[in-house]
């Protein structure tokens, strides 16, 4: 199923969550339900606001806290009702969830780096990248299909997520997702579907340069 070919020129907007205290210790979260920092929320707040003139038809999200809050923001400005989907939660990573940046390189190196090639593995004995595809990205087409002609989707998950999920949307091969940068908190990208499939038109956008601090560095 490509959500493209029928050239309906619909988009979708793919919105990571606000920071968390996790985020700030470059801890890694997986499927670990934590909650926004007061600056995440401000984060998400402000982004809503931008996203909101975007004047969204339908907003889906992950139900981890850290995003189901990020999107509450924008119902709050839109009306829009939120529906709560768990496919579109961020990577499992079992071992890896709870363990810092350095921690992992420390205890898990050859796998970092196999995953870091482009090398599929299962980080921490959890889930592969195109496991999360393919639970995540079916999400997304589905609530697309629902979309007017021209209508515009926000979908708020998670950084992993999302890159996972740009990358089967755009048909690259799994190893080639790794060239997708990550996402600063609350920051954005945005798919536009024409004749020939979805196109990646933003990535990254909606902030000032901030470090991307998450599961996806």
């Amino acid at each position: 199923m490509n959500g493209g070919d029928s050239g309906r020129g619909r988009r979708v907007v793919l919105w990571r969550h606000g920071q968390t205290a996790w985020n700030l210790e470059r801890r890694f979260q997986g499927t670990t339900d934590i909650e926004l920092t007061d600056t995440g929320v401000g984060q998400a707040r402000r982004a809503a606001r931008l996203l909101a003139s975007l004047k969204p038809d339908a907003v889906v999200a992950s139900d981890l806290r850290r995003a189901a809050a990020t999107a509450a923001e924008l119902s709050a400005v839109t009306g829009l009702a939120v529906t709560h989907d768990a496919g579109l939660r961020e990577t499992y990573a079992g071992e890896w969830q709870g363990l810092t940046h350095d921690e992992i390189i420390g205890r898990y190196g050859e796998q970092y780096a196999a995953w870091k090639r482009g090398e599929p593995v299962r980080r921490g004995g959890g889930e592969l990248e195109t496991e999360v595809a393919d639970r995540a990205a079916p999400v997304v087409l589905e609530h697309a299909d629902r979309l007017p002609d021209g209508g515009t989707l926000v979908v708020v998950s998670h950084g992993g997520a999302i890159r996972t999920t740009i990358g089967r949307l755009l048909g690259l091969e799994a190893h080639h997702w790794e060239g997708l940068g990550g996402l600063s908190n609350c920051c954005w990208s945005v798919l536009g579907e024409g004749a020939r499939g979805w196109r990646l038109l933003e990535h990254n956008a909606g902030t000032l340069p901030e470090p991307v601090l998450g599961d996806d560095t």
